[in-house]
């Protein structure tokens, strides 16, 4: 059974400059989006701890700035929320379709955002990001 601290809505950012793909599944490497440091991408987690690492795994341990925003157990719900309230920030994939990922946004604006999504869409939660100084 999952650990239900450990799951949620999360942000993470890239450190470079670089563009990089999303993936590193060699069949889609060549065709996916990239990302950088412009980007933020907001999603859900069943395990914020094995999220971070696959993040990691994909862009570099000293690439990426994980961040938890809210602990849910009704993370599906959650996300379907917040990707909503941030539609007009979704980045579009190679082949048109909304993306995770955001642009035009900074990560304190997503995480303000999200916070009223989950709040006005009546999904309990516990806020616990801290702004980054």
């Amino acid at each position: 059974m999952a650990n239900e601290s450990d799951q949620g809505i999360y942000v993470a950012t890239l450190l470079s400059d670089d563009w990089m793909p999303v993936t590193q599944d060699p069949r889609y490497v060549d065709s996916c989006a990239r990302v950088n440091r412009s980007n933020v991408k907001i999603g859900k987690a069943r395990s914020f701890t094995v999220r971070e690492r696959n993040y990691e795994k994909d862009f570099g341990s000293g690439n990426v700035v994980f961040a938890v925003v809210a602990v849910t157990s009704e993370f599906r719900a959650a996300e379907t929320a917040v990707l909503r309230a941030l539609k007009k920030h979704r980045k579009s994939s190679p082949k048109g379709h909304p993306m995770d990922w955001l642009e035009n946004i900074s990560v304190d604006q997503a995480v303000v955002i999200a916070k009223k999504a989950l709040i006005e869409a009546g999904i309990p939660h516990e806020f616990v990001y801290q702004a980054r100084k």
